[in-house]
């Protein structure tokens, strides 16, 4: 019998598109006299919840797809070729939204060494699509579902406590830089593998947990005692991380202990599981079909793609808000600029589902046009 689709998962992934869009207006375009104030502090550690979320969420869309093709995502089928080909696709435009120049020839003869670390950074794309390349192959190569789980959450508990560690080593010493971005922050990276694998991989666990109690044929629901075992593992996972990080605050004195740190991963951890509880409380007690939130969640890498050229601009140089605006607006006026994007983003997003969903032939010959035009102008393109 076919899965039914998680209204849960997609809410999460929704609301955390919604916010990315808020976060990298505000980022862009509030005043910088406005940043250095207690309020932004608030407002900004919400914001930082965007990216974690995405990678749980993640973790959860790994359970599923594993469920879903059985076999076939335990060695190397057709179907899997297929989707590690999709995993390469969002790793290689992670990539490509930074190209320094909108041509092959210049990038490669004309960078500067920072556009070469601007390049090379690893973002939130590139270490969704490393993680989960890592658990894709290691599902092949384990076929024991108890020997992966304990691998699995090996990795989660190793990409927490070793990133204290990764997070002090300059690695570009000993690895190239392509490799070393995937270590730490030293170079200009926002999100390597440590800690920010483990938020995916905490949504793998996560997730085997919620869809083994879930009705996945009919409902979609989440049995109620389960969704209760997660509230309390959240809030106990947040009560830990806030009491944790003031004992380190006091006995470590390390200014950039804190971004790697243990308990900056468990606080925000369980704020994803609080989060998670509400979502699956809510779509059991709505049950909604369809919303708005759920089309931003279902279309979350096209709005993503879409509308950071919009806030930051490409390579291609179009017009974009940081350019035409820059940092000069209030809060008031950032709301509006994120409302007016967001409705955007909104139709854009309803527009190419659509398309999807009535003529997914045509829907994939535009994403082949549109890829062959950009690699052809950008392999073409003189210096």
């Amino acid at each position: 019998m076919a899965q039914r689709r998680l209204g849960f998962v997609d809410q999460f992934r929704g609301l955390a598109t919604i916010f990315m869009i808020e976060t990298h207006v505000l980022n862009a375009l509030l005043l910088s006299s406005l940043k250095s104030q207690q309020a932004f502090k608030y407002v900004d550690f919400v914001n930082g919840l965007v990216a974690p979320s995405f990678l749980f969420v993640a973790g959860f869309s790994f359970t599923l797809a594993l469920n879903r093709k059985g076999d076939s995502y335990r060695r190397f089928s057709p179907e899997l070729v297929r989707h590690l080909r999709r995993l390469l696709f969002i790793w290689i435009a992670g990539y490509f939204l930074h190209v320094p120049f909108f041509s092959l020839r210049k990038s490669l003869y004309g960078t500067s060494p920072e556009g070469v670390l601007a390049f090379t950074a690893v973002d939130i794309l590139q270490c969704i699509a490393a993680t989960l390349f890592i658990l894709h192959i290691l599902r092949v190569v384990i076929k024991d579902d108890r020997k992966f789980n304990f691998v699995v959450y090996f990795l989660f508990i190793f990409f927490v406590l070793a990133a204290p560690l990764s997070g002090s080593v300059d690695v570009s010493r000993t690895l190239p830089l392509f490799f070393a971005q995937y270590f730490n922050r030293l170079h200009g990276s926002l999100f390597p593998l440590f800690p920010w694998a483990s938020f995916l991989i905490g949504g793998t666990i996560a997730s085997q947990y919620v869809i083994s109690h879930t009705d996945l044929s009919r409902s979609g629901k989440v049995d109620g005692s389960a969704s209760k075992k997660i509230l309390w593992i959240g809030i106990a996972a947040t009560l830990a991380g806030l009491l944790f990080s003031i004992i380190e605050k006091r006995l470590i004195a390390e200014p950039h202990f804190a971004d790697y740190s243990p308990s900056w991963f468990l606080l925000r951890f369980g704020l994803l599981l609080l989060i998670l509880y509400g979502l699956t409380a809510y779509e059991a007690a709505k049950g909604e079909d369809s919303s708005a939130i759920k089309l931003f969640g279902k279309e979350s890498f096209f709005i993503y793609v879409f509308h950071l050229v919009i806030v930051y601009g490409s390579s291609v140089k179009f017009p974009s808000l940081i350019n035409l605006i820059g940092p000069q607006l209030g809060y008031a006026e950032c709301l509006g600029v994120f409302i007016l994007l967001s409705i955007a983003m909104y139709i854009a997003a309803r527009i190419w589902s659509s398309l999807k969903r009535n003529d997914y032939g045509t829907s994939r010959r535009v994403q082949y046009l549109f890829v062959t035009i950009v690699v052809y102008f950008f392999i073409s393109r003189p210096y």
